[in-house]
């Protein structure tokens, strides 16, 4: 099967393009390389932004589009560059993909949520930043019979998450950086179990959670890499980013209910992050 990738390069892509190629399929990455930068070159590999008619030639002939390209919340600074992108460059994907007959696999997230504590895919979404909010403007324009997973704080090999960059600082013995008290907690998820969620996509469809159904504080994170490195480390203290949620935990029901299951425990993924 021919395949689309949208952000093939970036973290999440870069596991799921493996993936898709392991299991003999023909794979296309679309990406501008602006923060990814990982080429499989098994795949076709095709630099471009998905605010650009180029991405219509790139659709032309897939059965399937994983839409992952967009500003990341870590940068979402610029409310144009993320407006325009994650909004408008998510319904130029989408409205390729329709006029190819190509089924839509879309990575939305968590922070449509805003602040509900256990979220389920039927509760109103209130999101209070704007990267929440322009994910959800684009799960609005989805095509009839994608597959929306709305992801939780993904960490793994060539990640960005919190516990990517402790487990970089924390064996150093470098100082890390708190926002907040650290009390904020987050459903931290692997992005091999992601990476399957995903993959249901190719089958079926609706909206899903894809967390794991727990929550840690990020001092939790710290501690636990600490325990794990046996290395100390010193903590520095900041504000909190305005838009910036307290708590974040998935109720993992709906995607439960497909035979998916997490597989790989928190501590144990921080343990492969540190080896």
């Amino acid at each position: 099967m021919k395949i689309l990738v949208t952000g093939g390069a970036g973290f999440i892509g870069s596991h799921l393009v493996e993936r898709l190629l392991s299991a003999g399929h023909e794979v296309v990455v679309f990406d501008n390389f602006s923060s990814g930068k990982i080429v499989n070159k098994k795949a076709k590999n095709i630099p471009g932004d998905i605010r650009d008619d180029e991405i219509k030639d790139a659709v032309s002939g897939c059965e399937v589009v994983f839409h992952l390209a967009g500003v990341a919340e870590s940068r979402a600074t610029d409310e144009n560059l993320v407006y325009t992108t994650n909004y408008l460059g998510a319904k130029k994907v989408f409205e390729a993909a329709q006029e190819n007959g190509a089924k839509v696999i879309f990575t939305s997230s968590a922070a449509v949520y805003g602040e509900i504590k256990e979220p389920k895919e039927i509760d109103e979404c209130k999101p209070i930043s704007q990267y929440g909010k322009s994910k959800l403007r684009a799960e609005r324009v989805c095509p009839e019979g994608s597959f929306v997973a709305r992801l939780f704080n993904v960490y793994g090999s060539r990640g960005h998450s919190v516990i990517n960059k402790f487990s970089r600082i924390i064996p150093n013995n470098k100082t890390i950086t708190v926002f907040g008290h650290g009390t904020q907690t987050r459903d931290y998820i692997h992005v091999s179990d992601v990476v399957a969620a995903l993959l249901l996509g190719m089958e079926l469809e609706g909206t899903y959670n894809v967390g794991t159904g727990k929550e840690k504080s990020v001092l939790e994170v710290a501690d636990t890499i600490h325990a794990i490195s046996g290395v100390g480390t010193n903590v520095r203290f900041a504000p909190l980013a305005e838009g910036d949620v307290q708590r974040s935990k998935a109720n993992i029901d709906k995607i439960r209910s497909l035979k998916w299951e997490p597989q790989v425990p928190f501590y144990e993924g921080i343990e492969l992050l540190l080896k």
